[in-house]
């Protein structure tokens, strides 16, 4: 509760995600009715949805890599993974306040996706259930992954990271079960950040198919954002959600380091 109350007072939410938020629904409220829609504009979601399959087309890329390259993309990644371990112990507390500020707002961006779905009465409880409550139940749940991850802080280790390079820290100062264990709290971390984000990118691709609906003005900036936020509303978005979720769990709740540890 106080970091919600944290975040409400903070001036830059306020003035970046709170009033524009007020602000949106107000306008919903007072000037939904009098905007009926365009007469050739899509009646229901279902609508918008096949309209948006017909009128997009999917392009796909191709890309070769030189299997001569493969072992220097082992030592970048091996460094990458140094500089990752560092860093994650240096700013651990400023991250995990960043992801938990972020899932705030997402809780806010989402509940008001539902309002405008309410408000302009194009909603039904089978959207609700797939695009509105279970992006908010996943995004309540990376709350919890966030006191998880806090939890999983390795006292000293910042102090360490702040006064030894990056190659000192890992070679000299931590030991094989530290290295492990910030390993995994940092895989869970950047799971569960996907995870947030995936359940966000749902409410909006949902937002950008009722716009459609009642407005003809920006319908293009509407389909576009509806292209590139597709992924996240099919069944495989579903399942990369729970999938981001249960494993940032596996990490952060310590049960990769104890499979780590009885294999390693």
């Amino acid at each position: 509760m106080e970091a919600l109350v944290n975040w409400i007072n903070n001036p830059l939410v306020q003035s970046t995600v709170i009033s524009p938020l007020i602000g949106a629904i107000l306008g919903l409220l007072f000037g939904a009715s009098n905007q009926p829609p365009a007469p050739s504009a899509p009646q229901t979601v279902a609508n918008t949805v096949v309209i948006f399959k017909h009128q997009v087309i999917v392009q796909r890329d191709r890309s070769t890599s030189s299997n001569n390259e493969e072992w220097v993309y082992i030592v970048g990644l091996f460094i990458f993974g140094i500089a990752f371990i560092w860093g994650y112990s240096r700013y651990a507390n400023y991250i995990l306040q960043y992801w938990l500020t972020g899932a705030f707002s997402c809780i806010s961006f989402i509940i008001a996706a539902g309002l405008v779905s309410v408000i302009r009465r194009q909603s039904n409880y089978a959207e609700w259930s797939l695009y509105i409550f279970l992006p908010l139940l996943a995004v309540g749940l990376s709350q919890y992954l966030i006191e998880l991850a806090e939890d999983g802080i390795i006292e000293g280790a910042r102090e360490a990271a702040f006064r030894y390079n990056l190659f000192e820290y890992f070679f000299n100062v931590l030991k094989d079960q530290h290295r492990a264990w910030i390993l995994t709290q940092l895989l869970g971390v950047v799971l569960g950040v996907g995870g947030t984000l995936v359940a966000a990118l749902r409410s909006l691709h949902y937002l950008a198919l009722i716009n459609p609906r009642t407005t003809q003005s920006l319908s293009s900036f509407w389909f576009s954002l509806a292209f590139f936020t597709r992924f996240a509303a099919r069944v495989r978005g579903v399942i990369l959600l729970v999938t981001l979720l249960a494993a940032a769990y596996f990490m952060l709740s310590g049960e990769a380091y104890s499979l780590w540890q009885q294999h390693g």
